[in-house]
């Protein structure tokens, strides 16, 4: 999704890990649900700023502005956010049908304190993407993500997306010993 959204940088993806901290990393971030049998919470994707307008103004997303606001800033976020929910949708979600309505927690957000809470205290899922201008005249782009499973986790009722599986296996890029 990154690469798909930014061009002419290196991408790199650190070992994921836990948090417990409820601390905002930069300006932006965006919230998306995630719900299914066995899981139910959000993804959230956090930056700062600067870096991700820097960007803009070198050529490495799809955006052409004479003047780069944060409009253009939330809409590369938004396109990053919906890729990347899109992708775990298609590989962890499948089709059954969910229960009814279920209850949902206030998120609180202090931006004051940079603090955002899910209602528990749960921890979640990290990782942590580093965007780097190859020929070094934009300051690196730091991207957190963060998986929130605060109303739901049933690991055991996961199942695999059959049709994703079965691609992978015409493909070649998967082959069971």
């Amino acid at each position: 999704a990154l690469e798909s959204q930014f061009k002419n940088v290196e991408v790199f993806t650190e070992a994921p890990y836990i948090v417990r901290d409820r601390i905002i990393y930069g300006e932006l971030y965006t919230l998306i649900p995630l719900e299914s049998n066995w899981c139910r919470g959000y993804m959230m994707l956090q930056t700062a700023e600067k870096p991700i307008v820097t960007f803009v103004e070198q050529g490495h997303t799809h955006i052409v502005a004479d003047y780069v606001d944060f409009r253009d800033i939330n809409h590369v976020m938004g396109e990053v956010t919906n890729l990347v929910w899109g992708a775990f949708k298609n590989r962890f979600v499948s089709g059954e049908q969910l229960p009814g309505r279920q209850s949902q927690v206030p998120i609180i957000v202090n931006h004051q304190h940079r603090y955002i809470s899910f209602g528990s205290e749960d921890p979640q899922l990290c990782f942590k993407y580093t965007l780097l201008d190859p020929d070094g005249k934009a300051a690196p782009l730091v991207l957190y993500q963060r998986f929130i499973f605060n109303l739901s986790w049933a690991p055991e009722k996961f199942k695999e997306n059959e049709a994703i599986a079965e691609d992978l296996f015409d493909s070649g890029e998967l082959e069971l010993f």
